[in-house]
């Protein structure tokens, strides 16, 4: 009996033994402080954003190639610059504007990270660039060259790709992206005419230079028109979303949607008009009940779909 228990435990001392080298020789310490999480240089991660239906990046592309009837000739539709485009315009260009928002909007780097300043002259107490960072300013520019150089330039990589087209609208889509980030810091708030910039207005217009076909029978400004008209509508919705109250908000939507209607009539697409006005009417009864907008978002991306396939199929 004392000749098997010596065995036994002889047979669970090697296992453990066994079990420490490979344990060993397969994982690190976490004395030894060396971070596995991470294989790239570049890392990035995936997700959806709030509701995926809402006005973004990726829908103003599909309705710049419904715009154009670029969907209808599948067949010499260019698919990897498709994929590119989506790319660029949506989580890329997305990523450069979400910069906007701060640091809280971001994802939180490794404290060492945060904790590493940068000495420059002109930040010192007192200068024009210390006051508009703010008081505790030694911490921005790590977050900046961390993420904001390295999401700038992965952006204007993908853009090459596609042209100088798209390099150009990058380029712009950063000036943007600065001028709303000083907004921010300068007044506190948040710009909804620069976000409709980027989530409508940029997106569709580089979807139309790149992989539309325009048609030559139709005046240029009708689909300039209508993407304005969509930059002003998501304007005025950011800010009723906001508030039910918000009297500016009310009046760019109920002039982008009476625009909308005019420039299908001009067109001459009667039928489709009918459609996009049931879909705006329950816009104004939700504002006469007082009630929040923010169900309506599924309604507005499908009058937008709408609109820009009426101006695909007319001329």
């Amino acid at each position: 009996m004392n000749t098997q228990q010596t065995v036994a435990g002889s047979n669970q001392a090697e296992t453990r033994t066994w079990t420490q080298r490979l344990r060993t020789g397969i994982l690190l310490d976490r004395a030894t402080g060396v971070d596995l999480a991470g294989t790239a240089i570049l890392n990035t991660q995936v997700w959806i954003d709030q509701a995926p239906w809402r006005l973004a990046g990726l829908w103003s592309v599909v309705a710049g190639l419904l715009a154009t009837d670029a969907l209808r000739q599948l067949s010499t539709l260019d698919w990897k610059a498709v994929a590119l485009l989506i790319l660029l315009a949506d989580p890329l260009w997305g990523s450069i504007w979400r910069m906007t928002g701060g640091r809280t909007a971001l994802l939180t780097l490794p404290s060492p990270v945060r904790e590493r300043a940068v000495w420059l002259p002109y930040l010192q107490a007192g200068s024009p660039a210390a006051r508009l960072f703010g008081g505790d300013h030694t911490d921005v520019w790590p977050f900046a060259l961390r993420v904001g150089v390295p999401t700038v330039a992965l952006s204007l990589a993908v853009a090459a790709v596609l042209g100088w087209v798209a390099v150009g609208f990058t380029v712009a889509v950063v000036l943007i992206a600065t001028i709303g980030w000083t907004v921010r810091r300068t007044f506190g708030v948040g710009s909804p005419l620069l976000y409709s910039l980027i989530a409508v207005g940029m997106p569709w217009m580089l979807s139309m230079q790149l992989l539309g076909r325009e048609r030559v029978d139709r005046p240029w400004f009708v689909p300039a028109l209508l993407i304005g008209l969509w930059v002003v509508h998501q304007w005025g919705a950011l800010r009723a979303i906001n508030s039910v109250q918000d009297w500016i908000g009310l009046t760019l939507l109920a002039v982008a949607q009476i625009g909308i209607c005019l420039l299908l009539i001009l067109i001459q697409a009667p039928l489709w008009l009918a459609l996009v006005v049931v879909l705006f009417l329950p816009t104004w009864l939700l504002v006469y009940q007082r009630q929040p907008l923010q169900r309506l978002r599924v309604v507005w991306l499908g009058a937008l779909l709408i609109s820009a396939v009426v101006l695909g199929q007319t001329s």
